[in-house]
């Protein structure tokens, strides 16, 4: 043998002999004792939790110190994932469709050990979640109709003037119909375009971008309007979906105007699985005797909404406003606003009045407004309480709307003492929908809208006396959750907790600068959310703050989409949360995550400009840590109040005549 294969010989024998003890190595660190000295902590999600997301999800918790062993590595499902020295983790890894297990293990060596050639302990906990099968497009080598596409709240109850929507995920490339027991058959149904599946948590909190592979193919939808003359009672929807190899057979049917399509299919000698057919999952009526009828709030304070579980068409309508129900969508009843306006309330809020009932109407012959120290009251006298709705058309305008009124309205009074309405207008903008217009001189602060008896009173509230200064201010401040603990950081920490820390914090340098401070808690104590709203009214609160910190829906990335957060719902309130959530993320060195318009029940109120701060993430394991600390926790707090004092010079400054 030469030199030079020598050389190679030896070589090759180095390699091996060096994977041999590689391997020896590996094969030491997977042969470990398991430790039941401690267990690894998984705060979220939970054992057999449904998780909602599309292909990835985040997972945190911790890993406890032993006593007589250093923490190496955590592995997550094959990946090595950063532990924050409090123990705390947070990943973000791959799922998949169907029951998923989490395998988290933690690997500790012997501190003696400097080789670390075997681990001395491996801490593993194995947890499984269920994740939901995303809607998929079906294959077309067989014919199928997977689920409803369009699907209602439950039962439906349909009059004339209304659509009947129907929809179906089927085999892509195929004909559809509907019909409807007892009443029509084959109303034709179309294939839309491929759709995205909407995952709401991704589309705000995230990029917003949902995985083309979860597109879906075979979406048919269909229509019908309902006429006078069509009536049944608690009937079925059926759908049916035939292959296209007899596309033209069902379209030469359709030409031949035949008044019976099922009937006629079913004398064609199809083979299997050339046309099949499902029922809906819920019962249709259309027309039926008892309806229409009218309802009135049982609710101290009713919302009523644009659909059935949809967006809020208008909030706070007190007991005993009265309303006309038209239909029904499961357990929600469909109300006539207007001529061309309907909403929906709960039927569980409502109750009904003896049939044949007139709804209510009233004409409205005058307005007038009395000044009074803080506020400005306008007074529209009705002969029924009515469903009303406040839009600030800008910040200075505000527009009522009264449904079932018209008008007659030929005196508007005004009290000459008051300065704040400049003038005000009505306008019937359609049978049953009357419509006024106040014009104030300066920006709105808040408002309040109820009935004293059957006269609908409207309030606007003067902003507080001398706005450079924090000194007499009433502000109520509303530290998050108690009973229940809010988000939960990786460490344990609870948001109920951080959150309390912030609020004792913000109260004190408030009141150090001569603010009058009302606490929703200032422990442990539980108050119902719907009680948060009531302290600040009773304690006349001119600014309300609820304290929070943050977390994230299943399947968005914690690690993309985190930092600091301000919320507002009313347009009045936004130069409020504008002022604070600035300081907030200069304060905090966080990133800003985002200045948000939220449908929340702390900022529904209008009697004042309210918001709801999002410090931090408690999720995030520094994160949690920093608000673990009195440093962190005085950082926000003076940020909150620096953009409180901000936003009520800048409003002073505006509104100066």
């Amino acid at each position: 043998m030469t030199i030079k294969y020598k050389w190679l010989a030896t070589f090759f024998i180095f390699i091996i002999s060096a994977s041999t003890l590689m391997v020896q190595k590996i094969n030491a660190q997977k042969s470990v004792p398991l430790s039941n000295e401690k267990i690894i902590t998984v705060i979220y999600p939970k054992p057999d939790q449904i998780v909602t997301a599309v292909d990835s999800t985040f997972i945190l918790g911790n890993i406890p110190k032993l006593s007589n062993a250093v923490f190496d590595r955590l592995i997550i499902n094959g990946t090595e994932v950063t532990v924050h020295e409090s123990g705390g983790f947070l990943a973000f890894l791959p799922i998949t469709p169907g029951e998923f297990r989490f395998q988290v293990s933690a690997f500790y060596y012997d501190p003696l050990d400097n080789e670390r050639e075997t681990y001395k302990y491996r801490l593993e906990k194995i947890m499984t979640v269920n994740v939901p099968v995303p809607i998929m497009t079906l294959r077309d080598d067989s014919l199928a109709i997977d689920r409803e596409y369009i699907q209602p709240s439950g039962d439906l109850t349909l009059a004339t003037g209304d659509r009947l929507k129907v929809g179906f995920i089927g085999t892509p490339g195929c004909i559809a119909w509907f019909s409807i027991d007892s009443l029509l058959d084959s109303i034709p149904m179309a294939e839309i375009a491929p759709m995205n599946q909407a995952y709401w948590g991704e589309s705000l909190f995230g990029a917003g971008a949902v995985p083309d592979s979860v597109k879906i193919n075979g979406i048919y939808t269909g229509y019908l309007d309902i006429t006078s003359e069509l009536s049944v009672e608690s009937s079925k929807v059926r759908y049916h979906l035939s292959t296209p190899d007899y596309a033209e057979t069902i379209l030469s049917i359709v030409r031949g105007d035949y008044t019976n399509i099922t009937d006629k299919l079913a004398s064609i000698k199809f083979t299997e699985l050339q046309t099949i057919t499902d029922s809906s999952s819920f019962h249709l009526t259309i027309n039926p005797p008892d309806f229409p009828f009218t309802v009135i709030f049982t609710d101290s304070m009713q919302t009523i909404r644009h659909g059935a579980r949809k967006g809020y068409f208008a909030i706070f309508q007190p007991e005993g406003v009265a309303a006309e129900v038209i239909g029904a969508e499961g357990n929600w009843y469909k109300l006539r606003m207007s001529k061309t306006q309907t909403a929906y309330c709960f039927k569980n809020s409502v109750k009904k009045i003896g049939q044949g009932a007139l709804p209510p109407h009233s004409y409205l012959t005058a307005v007038r407004t009395q000044t009074g120290t803080d506020n400005v009251k306008l007074e529209f006298p009705l002969k029924y309480k009515h469903p009303f709705r406040v839009i600030e058309l800008d910040k200075k305008t505000l527009k009522i709307q009264l449904f079932g009124v018209t008008s007659d309205t030929d005196w508007i009074r005004f009290d000459l003492s008051d300065e704040y309405i400049d003038y005000a207008s009505w306008f019937q903008v359609e049978e049953d929908l009357y419509e006024f217009t106040i014009h104030l001189t300066k920006e709105i602060w808040g408002y309040d809208s109820y009935y004293l008896g059957n006269t609908f009173v409207f309030r606007i509230n003067y902003p507080p006396e001398n706005l450079r200064s924090l000194s007499g201010k009433k502000i109520v401040i509303d530290p998050g959750h108690s009973k229940d603990p809010g988000s939960k950081g990786a460490a344990g920490y609870t948001e109920a907790e951080a959150n309390l820390a912030i609020a004792l914090i913000l109260r004190d340098i408030f009141e150090s600068k001569g603010a009058i401070v009302t606490m929703t808690r200032s422990d442990n104590s539980h108050v119902p959310l719907y009680d948060r709203p009531v302290i600040a009214n009773q304690a006349d609160a001119d600014l309300f703050i609820s304290v929070h910190n943050n977390a994230l829906p299943d399947g968005v990335n914690p690690f993309e989409n985190n930092g600091t957060a301000t919320i507002y719902y009313h347009p009045h309130s936004i130069s409020f949360a504008k002022a604070v959530h600035k300081e907030l993320v200069k304060a905090t060195g966080l990133r800003d995550f985002g200045f948000l318009h939220g449908n929340l029940a702390v900022n529904r109120p209008t009697q004042y400009p309210a918001i709801m701060v999002e410090c931090a993430f408690m999720i995030i394991p520094e994160q949690e840590a920093l608000l673990k600390t009195d440093k962190f926790r005085k950082k926000i707090a003076k940020s909150i109040v620096k953009g409180t004092a901000k936003f009520l010079k800048e409003f002073d400054k505006k509104n100066k005549k």
